[in-house]
C-alpha cells in the first residue's frame, strides 16, 4: 500500500520508495522519511496539497505527488 491510500490519523510504517527519482528519495531521507519510521497523515491543507504528516516526532508537509511513491505497512 502507498501513503496516499492511507486515511488520516492512521499510523503506518515506511517500507521504502517506488518509482521515485534519486533526488526525491534523497530529499525525503534527509527530512527523516526513511524505511522503518512511523508516519501519520494528520491534515489536508485547504488546496489539498501538501498533506501535513507526523514523521517520527516532526511535522512535515509532503507534496501529494510524492505520497503515491512511498510504500507503507500498517503498524
Amino acid at each position: 500500500m502507498t501513503l496516499d491510500a492511507v486515511p488520516l490519523d492512521v499510523p503506518v510504517r515506511v517500507l521504502g520508495y517506488a518509482g521515485l527519482a534519486t533526488s526525491d528519495k534523497d530529499r525525503l531521507a534527509g527530512l527523516g522519511l526513511r524505511p522503518g519510521v512511523s508516519v501519520v497523515k494528520l491534515l489536508k491543507t485547504p488546496l489539498r496539497d501538501p498533506i501535513e504528516c507526523l514523521v517520527g516526532s516532526q511535522l512535515l508537509a509532503i507534496e501529494i505527488r510524492l505520497l503515491s511513491h512511498i510504500r507503507v505497512e500498517a503498524v
